[in-house]
């Protein structure tokens, strides 16, 4: 092994495992722990059968197959990271359980290596601070399951050396990744700009809009989304998804259009996670799935002239036909997504670019926000956004001046 290209992977659950994949299969050696071995020994296992099956599908050569099992060592030994390039954590989300982990092993780590967490939610900065390493400590947060999705977050903290994220950067396009860059702020880009996805959505419902296989149906037939937000709500579960709302709303001082929807945070109550409780929005049980949860008051009143409006901006935004009540509840929630982009633009979490990068290859969005707007126009945005703002008078849609 060389300590150019070795990378220690602390937590070998299935987050660690995948990130452990890709390195391997692209000619990193890797080492693995986790507080029990077996447990990174079952991950390598796990690794290799994943391998043999991208094998028998065509996707890799056997020897390749080989070559990358090859490149992975469960380790018992602290002493043995004194040659690796990067730690990358992937443990629980707790703060104090990942600074009890990884202190003593970077006291062992080269003074150049990279001290990296894949935290979704945590303060990258407050991480390093707490290790005594904020010039080398930065966020390269993967999406699950890592050896398929395409994006890395790649998470600056406020004393984390400018070298340091370029080296995380120039890992990760090796390793065929597609890198956004984001500043330590709660929920970096994807976990804050995808909320009104979701949020809107369950909004949309409330109002009484529509039932939520047509909302579903609106985003992927109009929208080109792959999965409707209630079905990638159930699919994420209600418990994390709720969770992450919450606490992005509450980080950024609960702003109107991050606020939690109570129909969501009741299915939390109920236990109605989603699929792996076996409902949510939809009952999960039977051959295809069913709704459930039915929509609210009768449907708000449409001012006609803010709809002329709406229509402009459909018409502009998809090409696929529509009926009115599609149209507006489609409107919503794109309008919604743009002006969380906008406004993430505007608190410097990154550049127009980096954060349509993170959503198309994090949540895979078929058009980054700023593109789609782009495209759109910007005067015909404004102007759904102000219809929108007229209809509900509630903040959501009024973007940074």
């Amino acid at each position: 092994m060389t300590s150019r290209d070795t990378l220690a992977v602390l937590g070998t659950g299935a987050m660690g495992a995948g990130i452990a994949q890709v390195a391997a299969t692209h000619g990193w050696q890797v080492k693995l722990m986790d507080t029990n071995p077996a447990i990174a020994q079952k991950a390598i296992a796990g690794i290799g059968k994943r391998l043999q099956r991208s094998v028998e599908k065509g996707r890799m050569q056997q020897a390749e197959a080989e070559t990358a099992i090859g490149n992975l060592h469960a380790i018992e030994k602290t002493d043995e990271l004194n040659d690796c390039t990067v730690l990358l954590e992937a443990i629980v989300e707790n703060l104090d359980a990942k600074v009890e982990a990884m202190s003593p092993l970077v006291k062992i780590l080269p003074p150049e290596a990279i001290i990296a967490t894949n935290t979704s939610s945590l303060s990258v900065s407050t991480l390093g601070d707490r290790l005594g390493e904020p010039a080398r400590t930065c966020g390269m947060h993967f999406f699950n399951p890592a050896p398929i999705m395409r994006l890395v977050e790649v998470i600056r903290g406020k004393s984390t050396d400018e070298s340091i994220v370029e080296r995380a950067v120039e890992i990760a396009t090796g390793w065929n990744k597609q890198v956004a860059r984001a500043a330590d702020t709660p929920g970096f880009i994807v976990n804050r700009v995808a909320r009104p996805y979701y949020l809107e959505a369950f909004r949309c419902l409330e109002d009484g809009l529509a039932d939520p296989e047509a909302i579903d149906t609106t985003m992927k037939d109009l929208g080109g989304f792959r999965m409707g937000p209630f079905e990638l709500t159930d699919f994420i579960g209600h418990d994390v998804n709720c969770a992450t709302t919450r606490s992005v709303w509450e980080s950024w001082d609960k702003p109107s259009r991050l606020m939690p929807s109570l129909v969501q945070e009741q299915l939390v109550a109920e236990g109605n996670l989603g699929r792996k409780s076996g409902a949510g929005v939809y009952d999960w049980s039977g051959e295809s799935p069913v709704a459930i949860v039915r929509p609210g008051h009768d449907a708000v009143t449409v001012n006609q002239n803010a709809m002329e409006y709406i229509e402009a901006f459909t018409e502009k935004a998809t090409s696929a036909p529509a009926e009115p009540m599609q149209k507006l509840i489609f409107s919503r929630i794109l309008c919604g997504l743009f002006n969380e982009a906008l406004w993430a633009h505007h608190d410097g979490v990154g550049d127009t670019q980096d954060i349509d990068t993170a959503m198309k290859y994090g949540v895979n969005y078929p058009r980054g926000p700023f593109e789609w707007i782009s495209d759109i126009g910007d005067p015909v945005v404004r102007k759904a956004m102000e219809a929108l703002e007229d209809m509900t008078g509630t903040g959501r849609f009024r973007p940074p001046a």
